[in-house]
């Protein structure tokens, strides 16, 4: 090559580079980073009792959630005007290990005690509840079926605190299958694993893997629009990732969008539930910043008006 079209060349990747700041890669497609000013609106404040809500459905008109490691194995059932517990619901036969997330379909509530902080655990679970056996009064004891699992790619199960990539925080519900994504502590991507939603051991393999750069902490799916979400932090600074368009292989949607909340730093944002086809609630756990709350977030909204500026 001659050195007038070398210096060219240069000139054009050095310009390209610069100009694609924004933008990061998500196999062959980009996504579009979205700064957002300000705090989101408060839904619903919630109970002392659910300070560490981990995630979150909405289910009988009401919100659902429950505490994480530690916490009773129960889910509890949110007043959304008064963030009160109006209902708690025990499943008797498992234990609160490190309850991470919960989704639900039609006749089941799914609840994942696969949060692995350490990424040494081997008794990985996700409890499937039927609604059926939720009956009225405030407080019920029912039984969960038990889907087991591991991951087929792990190796080593030594003791990585907060420095392994097989910790997990998110699953939701996907036709007649479970989603789960990887929480990587140690490379900030996230793996997409498929489960059954029928009891059972199973050994399962990553379908898909996304450079999310940052935790990912909740997911939920809605099947009205084909559109997914993933909720999560880096550096305590909470993200929102939304694809359009997506098909459960991989991650390469039609649009993706990731949302930035530099203003609700250290809101430690933990669950998120599509509200209706624009919105989704984001919970957060009771930090030093921020009280356990629910938050509304507007795709349309927000993406308009941000990239718009």
């Amino acid at each position: 090559m001659k050195p007038i079209y070398l210096k060219l060349f240069l000139l054009i990747a050095i310009y390209l580079l610069l100009a694609g700041g924004s933008y990061a890669q998500t196999g062959d497609k980009p996504y579009t980073t979205v700064e957002y000013s300000g705090v989101l609106d408060i839904y619903s404040k919630l109970s002392k009792n659910v300070n560490e809500t981990s995630g979150v459905i909405l289910f009988d008109d009401c919100l659902w959630t429950f505490n994480d490691s530690g916490g009773e194995p129960e889910i509890y059932k949110i007043d959304k005007n008064a963030g009160k517990v109006i209902k708690t619901v025990r499943i008797k036969n498992v234990e609160n290990h490190d309850w991470e997330d919960i989704t639900q379909d039609d006749d089941c509530i799914y609840v994942g005690d696969f949060g692995n902080n350490k990424g040494n655990r081997k008794d990985l679970a996700i409890y499937k509840v039927l609604k059926k056996d939720i009956e009225a009064g405030n407080m019920v004891e029912v039984e969960a079926d038990i889907i087991s699992f591991s991951y087929n790619d792990q190796e080593s199960f030594a003791v990585k605190w907060h420095s392994n990539n097989f910790d997990c925080e998110s699953v939701m519900s996907f036709g007649d299958s479970l989603i789960i994504f990887s929480k990587n502590w140690a490379d900030y991507k996230t793996r997409m694993y498929k489960l059954p939603k029928t009891s059972g051991i199973f050994k399962i393999n990553a379908v898909a893997t996304f450079d999310a750069d940052g935790l990912v902490t909740g997911a939920d799916y809605n099947s009205s629009t084909g559109n997914l979400v993933l909720v999560g932090y880096k550096d305590y600074i909470p993200f929102v990732f939304l694809f359009k368009g997506f098909d459960g292989n991989d991650f390469n949607a039609e649009e993706v969008y990731r949302i930035n909340l530099p203003d609700m730093k250290d809101s430690q944002t933990e669950g998120v539930v599509w509200f209706d086809n624009e919105n989704v609630i984001i919970t957060c756990e009771d930090t030093r910043t921020f009280k356990q709350s629910a938050f509304m977030l507007n795709f349309d909204e927000v993406i308009k008006k941000e990239t718009t500026n």
